[in-house]
């Protein structure tokens, strides 16, 4: 499993296309502050993590088996 940090930010949505053309959807774990802003993501069956590092509680469960 790869995690993708910042997955909706400018680079993150170009890393997770190029990741999309290599491996499948439900081996890429998009980790972002706000799940919200990554439903397009969701929707072509990535997986989407809350993962804020002001919010260091969220993080373990965020890369947990990437």
């Amino acid at each position: 499993m790869i995690a993708v940090t910042g997955a909706t930010g400018q680079l993150g949505r170009i890393v997770i296309d190029a990741l999309l053309k290599k491996v499948p959807a439900a081996e890429i774990v998009a980790a972002v502050r706000t799940p919200a802003k990554a439903a397009d993501l969701a929707a072509l069956g990535v997986i989407v993590r809350q993962a804020d590092y002001g919010q260091p509680e969220t993080l373990e469960a965020a890369f947990a088996g990437v």
